[in-house]
């Protein structure tokens, strides 16, 4: 992997400061990256040159000539302020995984990280939260300040109530006139209908799209031995199961449900990744570079 950063990512999703949390992240991501083939993406730093007189000082690197003693500036790739939009599920689904691997938290730093990342290219990122109701929390702007105005709206989330991809979220999909990026980020415990629609619908925007499906260790190996009695977190139906007796034919209809998921986004050309909560970010961020780079 080419982040060097060691610091868990899902145990600082405790930590309420993401905006110390996300650029702690990225960082440690970018600082790996630059050491590693991924060099070509397009982050917002390329390389380094010598100083000469009337280069901006703003460009200078003052870490680099405090080791050195030498003037370097940063030179920079072309942006072009994209809009991108994070689509956050905030469903009840998503409040589920022990500690460290619980989905929200994982989710929730994701975002965090990849407006960070964004904001760095000089991108205008949005955040729109998909729940009960879905919502337009942050309109797509690119500055420092509206990134941690996006921070602040994360650290006040929460995962609660039911998964509704309905009208309303396809009415803030329809107000996308420019062409953009759009960055889901969900388990998609929802009909599969809705959930076709609503790619259909950013795809008609002319977005470009990343899903990152989001599923805890949990849920994809289901560790659990003997009876339990599983409870759904949105409509809170019980289910008694045997585990032992259940655990196959459980894992074969969550990996059918995944594969039908992929093969949508890959009949709309959209990028597909399966996210377990005990896998580290950098997955996603170079998924993430990938994509924008080849916009």
């Amino acid at each position: 992997m080419p982040g060097t950063l060691n610091i868990d990512a899902r145990t600082l999703a405790a930590i309420d400061d993401l905006s110390l949390v996300a650029s702690g992240i990225v960082e440690g991501f970018l600082s790996g990256l630059h050491r590693s083939p991924f060099l070509g993406y397009s982050t917002e730093f390329s390389a380094y040159r010598a100083y000469t007189q009337g280069d901006n000082l703003r460009h200078i690197d003052w870490k680099v000539w405090g080791r050195t003693d030498e003037l370097y500036v940063k030179q920079f790739e072309d942006n072009t302020n994209l809009r991108c939009q994070i689509f956050l599920d905030t469903s009840a689904s998503m409040d589920f995984g022990a500690g460290d691997a619980n989905k929200f938290r994982y989710a929730r730093v994701l975002a965090a990280a990849l407006a960070e990342l964004m904001v760095r290219q000089h991108d205008a990122p949005g955040l729109v939260l998909i729940g009960e109701e879905a919502r337009q929390a942050a309109p797509a702007q690119a500055s420092r300040h509206h990134a941690e105005e996006i921070f602040q709206l994360l650290v006040q989330a929460k995962a609660h109530l039911g998964t509704h991809f309905d009208q309303k979220l396809f009415s803030i999909v329809d107000t996308l006139a420019r062409r953009g990026l759009a960055v889901i980020i969900s388990d998609f415990f929802t009909a599969e209908a809705s959930i076709l629609e609503l790619l259909r619908r950013l795809h008609a925007q002319r977005q470009e799209v990343i899903v990152f499906h989001v599923l805890s260790a949990e849920e994809m190996e289901l560790p659990y031995e003997g009876e339990y009695l599983f409870e759904d977190l949105e409509t809170g139906q019980e289910l008694p199961v045997h585990t032992d007796d259940f655990r196959q034919e459980y894992q074969r209809r969550l990996g059918a449900f995944c594969d039908r998921t992929k093969q949508t986004c890959i009949d709309l050309e959209m990028d597909y990744q399966l996210l377990r909560t005990d896998a580290l970010l950098d997955v996603a961020l170079i998924g993430y570079l990938e994509r924008r780079s080849a916009m």
